[in-house]
């Protein structure tokens, strides 16, 4: 329990940096006099995230390397450079299942969370590395934060164009919020939409580099079951929130 909430305070401590800088950052914009001047903070406030994320994350992962015994039989046929492999120490938090891919550029990794390496077999945790290069041969880290970018532009067109100068009066401060909740909650299904298509591209990635649909199976089987995916959700609910396909999609596309 100590190491739970140890790690918990963590989190909260990075969370509460982040925030701080992005603050400081949009205060920047709202001061500065030009517009080239306010152009540079904006993009300091873009990119803090995910700056952020690149430096802390390595901390907060386990300085392991032991996710390269599945990474290594992946990657060489798919040619797929990573700057790093990391295990992510979750098994005292949960004992759910994961990986996934972060970053750009030189600062791409792979992460391979403890729980996975330890229930499943070398073949399936082969299979999820793949699944994951999937996503960097395919460029969907870049594409999806080009997409953030542009959705971040238009909703600031979008207030603008509604509100002009007066978007600095504090009493419009609802009035944005609630333009800002409606304009992600209109986004959701186009992006959720986006999302279920690159997963879906990088499931067949995995598939056509380890040419192994028993452990595809498998691996999504142990997903399902460790994580307690929802099967069959509502039809809108899908829409809106998935992010991912439904764990029987996911199995009809092995050929077995």
């Amino acid at each position: 329990m100590q190491s739970s909430r140890g790690e918990r305070c963590a989190d909260v401590c990075v969370a509460a940096r982040i925030g701080r800088a992005r603050a400081r950052a949009a205060g920047l914009v709202g001061r500065a006099r030009g517009w080239w001047i306010r152009a540079r903070h904006a993009r300091a406030l873009v990119s803090c995230p995910g700056r952020a994320r690149a430096a802390v994350q390595p901390l907060l992962a386990a300085a392991r390397r032991g996710a390269r015994r599945g990474a290594a039989r992946a990657r060489p046929a798919g040619r797929v450079a990573t700057s790093d492999v990391l295990v992510q120490d979750t098994s005292r938090r949960t004992r759910k299942a994961n990986a996934y891919v972060s970053g750009l550029g030189r600062t791409h990794r792979v992460v391979v969370s403890d729980t996975l390496l330890e229930q499943a077999p070398p073949a399936e945790v082969r299979l999820v590395v793949a699944h994951e290069l999937g996503h960097r041969r395919k460029q969907h880290q870049p594409r999806g934060t080009v997409l953030a970018i542009t959705g971040a532009i238009a909703s600031t067109v979008v207030l603008w164009a509604l509100l002009g100068t007066r978007v600095a009066d504090p009493h419009r401060v609802p009035l944005l919020l609630l333009l800002g909740l409606a304009f992600s909650l209109s986004s959701l299904p186009a992006l959720t939409a986006v999302s279920r298509r690159w997963e879906r591209q990088a499931d067949r990635y995995s598939l056509e580099l380890t040419g192994d649909d028993a452990a595809y199976v498998a691996a999504f089987r142990r997903l399902a079951r460790t994580n307690l995916s929802d099967l069959d959700p509502p039809r809108l609910l899908y829409l809106l929130l998935f992010t991912h396909p439904t764990p029987p999609e996911r199995l009809g596309a092995a050929e077995v």
